[in-house]
C-alpha cells in the first residue's frame, strides 16, 4: 500500500495558514512601516499642491518685497539672533583652548578587583573596596 506524502507549503489542507505562517511576519512589518509613513506625512504637514499661477506669483512678490523693504539694521539681525556683540572673544578663545583638568573624572585606582569574598588561607577577606 502505498501512503501520499504531503507537499510542503502546499495542497489541499491549510493553504491560508501555511501562507499566514510563512508570510505573516512580513505583512505586519509592511503594515507597521505603512503606519509609520503615513504618520511622519501627518507630522510633516503635507499638504496638497492645489494652488494656481497667479496665488504662487503673489506669495512670491509679497516675500520680495517684504526683503526689500526691511529696515532692520545688521545689529538688530544679531541682537535678534542673540549674539553677544559684547563678548571678549580673545578671553573665550584661551577659555576654550585651555586643557581640563582630568582629577575629578579619575577613579580611585586603576584597577578594581571585583567585589565579592575571597577566601585567603583560613580567613575570608572582602575585597574591591
Amino acid at each position: 500500500m502505498k501512503t501520499k506524502k504531503k507537499k510542503s507549503g502546499g495542497g489541499s489542507g491549510g493553504g491560508a495558514q501555511q501562507f499566514l505562517l510563512l508570510h505573516g511576519e512580513k505583512i505586519a512589518v509592511g503594515v507597521v512601516v505603512v503606519v509609520a509613513l503615513w504618520f511622519a506625512a501627518q507630522g510633516l504637514g503635507y499638504r496638497s499642491m492645489d494652488w494656481q499661477p497667479n496665488e504662487l506669483e503673489t506669495l512670491a512678490t509679497d516675500a520680495e518685497n517684504n526683503i526689500r523693504n526691511s529696515t532692520r539694521t545688521a545689529e538688530e539681525e544679531l541682537a535678534a539672533a542673540n549674539v553677544d556683540l559684547d563678548r571678549d572673544h580673545a578671553a573665550f578663545a584661551e577659555q576654550i583652548k585651555a586643557p581640563i583638568p582630568a582629577n575629578p573624572y579619575r577613579g580611585r585606582a586603576l584597577w578594581n578587583p571585583a567585589p565579592f569574598p575571597v577566601q585567603t588561607g583560613t580567613q575570608s577577606q572582602f575585597q574591591g573596596f
